[in-house]
């Protein structure tokens, strides 16, 4: 298989940094969303149950939850840093952080390796329409794995006044990556086609 784009089709390393980011992107969302109900439902689940002679205890636990939520960049660096992570060290929000940066990475590996390698030729069966499509679609969505874990970042570090930002930049990812998948169903399983196939 060959390393770069060209008339054969995509590259190994384009497919490679694609199905990383899916995988990333797809662990960021499970990260995020298991994280938002389990700090959300914290107090009712753990505090509010807790006999009288374990609630000291329990607002204890919940303090360090809280200072480590505040701080998931620093502490996250730190536990890095200490090799505490084997050891069950890191929490949600530090591992949804981190997976945020892999995003990040791998957004700017994906435009650096684009500018090098080029694009392929497009895909024969694809009609006008449906190349300007797909091509809008990937800017798309190449912009908002920068927008997402950017806005996350600034949520974390500056202030939640970014919440709004990043909640439009999950609705309009959620839109975009229906809209680009919509044509690749369409395409290899209503038509038949091998558009698929130029991806794996």
């Amino acid at each position: 298989m060959r390393l770069r784009n060209g008339p054969h089709g995509y590259g190994l390393v384009t497919k490679l940094l694609h199905w990383l980011t899916v995988a990333a992107l797809a662990a960021q969302f499970v990260v995020g969303y298991v994280m938002a109900a389990f700090y959300g439902d914290f107090d009712k689940a753990d505090c509010d149950i807790e006999a009288d002679r374990l609630e000291e205890q329990c607002e204890l636990r919940q303090d360090r939850l809280e200072e480590r939520a505040d701080d998931p960049l620093g502490t996250a660096y730190s536990d890095l840093g200490s090799g505490d992570i084997l050891g069950g060290g890191l929490t949600l929000p530090e591992v949804h952080v981190l997976l945020g940066l892999l995003v990040l990475v791998l957004a700017a590996s994906r435009v650096a390796w684009r500018r090098t390698a080029g694009l392929p030729p497009w895909a024969e069966s694809l009609s006008q329409g449906e190349r300007t499509w797909a091509h809008w679609t990937e800017k798309s969505l190449l912009t908002l794995l920068f927008v997402i874990p950017l806005s996350g970042l600034l949520l974390v570090v500056v202030s939640y006044d970014w919440l709004p930002l990043h909640i439009a930049a999950h609705i309009g990812f959620f839109v975009t990556i229906a809209a680009h998948l919509g044509l690749v169903v369409k395409r290899t399983v209503l038509q038949r086609d091998r558009l698929l196939q130029r991806m794996v």
